[in-house]
């Protein structure tokens, strides 16, 4: 087992404290409210891709209901904003809450019996996308099949003034998550998750207590997905079910941590960092189809050349800069 904090896992940690700082700092540059919006769901993406590469890129079970987690936060920080005079900091505390305790029942349950892994797992999660998308729609303080119109709930209020306070919420959101990401990936707890990705059986017999580890993974995972919900609330003004739980939000997270590289934390920045730029970028050229187009051609590409993600591929090449210079010395 390796050590709680070694050299490298500080290093990494003090890494994200200085980015996050710079990302807030840049804030005070931003040209225009269309820069803030897009620095906002960049942010977003990258939680969402990080939250999800949390539980599913270190235990190996691939979950399709992330988008589920993400939208319960959006739904219950509308709820309490609808309180007079609640404040956004309760409301973004309460989403992660929410999130984290759905995905904590959740867990509980399903990872009880040894039957529920692998695809059938895929598949629990995607019921739980359906299920979550008709009990918000009926229930009438979350949803009743109206919609909610958020932008009212802050009017006036700081978080609800600029799509820059926006980025600000998102930017600590990430720098949070990036945190909690370097602890599941370096230290003992990432050890045992990616014990039991390698194989959940020999892990137990090493001891490892793997029904608490991924209950424990997966909760953490979705409180994450949750918090970032909170200020995607405001962000997006009016909320209805059919956008919010949408099927391809977690597609697209599964498809930007593929990209980036399972089984490193970074690499689910790389892929959020280079779908968001790519599709953005096809956007602006005025075709949404083919950016959709594009983007999946892109992941085709990688899957081929680069079977371990972009960031598989820069650290074979440094590996392989490494040998090449040991051999010649």
């Amino acid at each position: 087992m390796r050590k709680l904090l070694d050299r490298s896992t500080k290093r990494q940690l003090i890494g994200t404290g200085v980015a996050t700082v710079v990302l807030l700092l840049l804030a005070l540059v931003f040209p225009n409210s269309y820069v803030a919006a897009f620095a906002f769901q960049l942010m977003t993406w990258i939680v969402l891709a990080m939250s999800w590469s949390l539980f599913s890129g270190n235990s190996g079970y691939a979950s399709f209901g992330h988008g589920v987690f993400f939208g319960i936060g959006t739904y219950i920080a509308a709820a309490v904003l609808k309180i007079n005079g609640m404040p956004f900091g309760v409301a973004l505390l309460a989403a992660g809450l929410a999130a984290g305790a759905l995905a904590l029942v959740v867990g509980l349950a399903v990872f009880s019996s040894p039957r529920f892994a692998g695809d059938l797992f895929g598949l629990i999660t995607l019921a739980l996308a359906f299920i979550t998308m008709t009990v918000v729609s009926n229930t009438e303080w979350l949803d009743g099949g109206t919609g909610v119109f958020v932008r009212e709930l802050v009017a006036g209020s700081w978080i609800g003034a600029s799509t820059v306070n926006l980025y600000l919420v998102a930017t600590l959101i990430a720098g949070f998550t990036a945190i909690v990401a370097i602890l599941a990936w370096k230290t003992r707890w990432g050890a045992a998750l990616q014990a039991i990705r390698d194989d959940e059986h020999v892990a137990e017999s090493l001891g490892v207590a793997t029904y608490r580890q991924k209950v424990l993974a997966f909760a953490a995972s979705g409180a994450l997905a949750g918090l970032i919900g909170a200020p995607q609330a405001v962000f997006l003004g009016y909320i209805e079910v059919g956008s919010v739980f949408a099927l391809n939000i977690p597609l697209f997270v599964l498809m930007m941590v593929i990209l980036g590289g399972i089984g490193r934390w970074w690499g689910a920045v790389i892929g959020a960092v280079v779908v968001v730029v790519l599709r953005e970028t096809l956007l602006g050229l005025g075709s949404a189809d083919m950016a959709q187009i594009v983007v999946g051609l892109a992941l085709i590409i990688v899957i081929i050349v680069m079977p371990h993600g972009i960031s598989g591929f820069f650290v074979r090449l440094r590996e392989r800069t490494r040998r090449k210079e040991g051999v010649a010395a």
